[in-house]
C-alpha cells in the first residue's frame, strides 16, 4: 500500500528544503534540537514509523543524541498537531566550547511496508556554538 506523504526538515524551528547549507547558532553548555525530521500522511495525520539514521561524521566538539517524539514542523496542519512524531537530533557541545562545529547524518524513512527504495536525506548542518 502506497500513500502520498509530506516530509519536513527543521533546523531550529525554520522550515527548509535542504539542510545542506543551513548555518545557525546554538548556545554553549546547553543541549539543543538542531534537526527535526517528520513524515506524515495528510489524509489522517498518521506517520509511517520511526526513521532510521546513520551518523556519517560526528561533531568534533560535542555529541549527538536522538529522540522520537512529537514534531514541531511549521507546515504541519493544525489538525495534526500532537499526532505526528518525528526524529529529533539533539546536539550537546562540550562544556566550555565555543566555536564552529558540524556533523553529517543520513536519515531514511520508509513509506510503506517492505519499502526497499525508501529515500534517504543527507544532512550537513554547520553551526556556531556561542
Amino acid at each position: 500500500m502506497f500513500r502520498k506523504y509530506l516530509a519536513s526538515a527543521l533546523i531550529l524551528g525554520m522550515g527548509i528544503a535542504s539542510a545542506a547549507s543551513a548555518e545557525f547558532t546554538v548556545p554553549a553548555n546547553k543541549s539543543s534540537v538542531v534537526y527535526d525530521f517528520a513524515v506524515w500522511f495528510p489524509q489522517d495525520c498518521s506517520y509511517p514509523g520511526k526513521p532510521t539514521y546513520k551518523v556519517r561524521a560526528a561533531p568534533k566538539h560535542g555529541r549527538l543524541d536522538f529522540a522520537f517524539g512529537n514534531t514541531t514542523a511549521p507546515n504541519l496542519p493544525a489538525r495534526c498537531k500532537g499526532k505526528v512524531k518525528g526524529l529529533q537530533v539533539i546536539y550537546t557541545p562540550n562544556r566550555g566550547y565555543r566555536g564552529p562545529d558540524s556533523f553529517v547524518l543520513s536519515v531514511r524513512q520508509i513509506r510503506y511496508l517492505n519499502d526497499s527504495g525508501a529515500p534517504s536525506r543527507t544532512v550537513r548542518p554547520k553551526f556556531a556554538v556561542k
